[in-house]
């Protein structure tokens, strides 16, 4: 009975500490610049400068000067860390992954196969092409929680979490390879245009099949396939997705912040197809 009787713990708000905090560190700022400030403390990158009493000020020293404050006002037992980071990230993966994560991977290797063997039985009917459409979009879908997988695992910090890293790279990488093949499928009703590389990449899907993430690929058949993607940028491991995903964050957060016209004004040149998607979808939003 105490058990049912007993009251859940009030979830900890976060950002109201820090605006709490930050109006003691800055007493002048206005409320509408508290909260802009406390939305880059919580996103901007360590190298990103914040106005501030109209000064560019490194985030970094901001930070610094946040939690000297919060230290002196004996507040540091409102925080505690980031500990579900982690477990959010294995609910992601369990969610697709059936019994394990490499089950996943082979049932991609599958339906890439699949589509290969009705790319040559003949003809290419439409449900062939709703099955090629429908494997692109959702291996994107996929990389996109890929990639937020692997931005909490580096969130969590913790060393136990190295192999799920290892394993995500792992799964990104293949991933892209099986979309690059399935786009150079065709995508037309007629053979006018044969896939000449059909039984390369059929030969590259079954050496998938054979071997693990611990064995090595065939080099030379992805780079001749032209289909290598384990040197993308963002497969380094030095490569820091949590600095990324909090840096679409604040774009997006500043983008809602900006009238149309300014919207139209940011050179597409300079973004990612992700940025320009966000700032159409806003523009949108906006409008309507």
């Amino acid at each position: 009975m105490n058990d049912i009787n007993q009251q859940a713990p009030r979830p900890v708000n976060y950002d109201r500490i820090i605006r709490q905090h930050l109006k003691k560190a800055y007493p002048k700022l206005s409320e509408r610049e508290t909260a802009v400030l406390s939305r880059e403390i919580i996103f901007a990158p360590a190298h990103y400068n914040v106005p501030l009493n109209d000064k560019p000020t490194p985030i970094a020293s901001v930070r610094e000067n946040l939690a000297d404050t919060i230290e002196r006002h004996a507040a540091t037992e409102n925080f505690i860390p980031y500990s579900l980071d982690a477990e959010i990230a294995d609910l992601i993966e369990q969610s697709n992954c059936e019994t394990s994560s490499m089950n996943e991977y082979y049932r991609w290797v599958s339906a890439t196969y699949d589509i290969l063997r009705h790319t040559q039985d003949g003809e290419i009917t439409d449900e062939d092409l709703s099955e090629r459409k429908t494997f692109i979009t959702l291996s994107y879908d996929r990389e996109a929680e890929l990639l937020l997988c692997l931005s909490l695992y580096e969130g969590a910090g913790l060393a136990h979490n190295q192999e799920k890293v290892n394993l995500l790279r792992f799964k990104l990488a293949r991933l892209r390879e099986l979309r690059s093949i399935v786009k150079n499928t065709a995508d037309h009703t007629t053979h006018k245009h044969k896939l000449h590389n059909l039984e390369a990449y059929c030969q590259y899907c079954a050496e998938l099949m054979q071997k693990d993430i611990h064995q090595p690929l065939n080099l030379n058949l992805k780079l001749n396939l032209d289909i290598e993607h384990s040197n993308d940028e963002d497969l380094d491991e030095n490569y820091s997705h949590l600095s990324r995903l909090r840096e679409m964050i604040l774009l997006m957060m500043r983008l809602l912040e900006l009238p149309v016209e300014q919207n139209q004004r940011v050179n597409p040149q300079t973004l990612t197809p992700a940025e320009q998607l966000n700032i159409k979808s806003t523009s949108e939003r906006q409008r309507s």
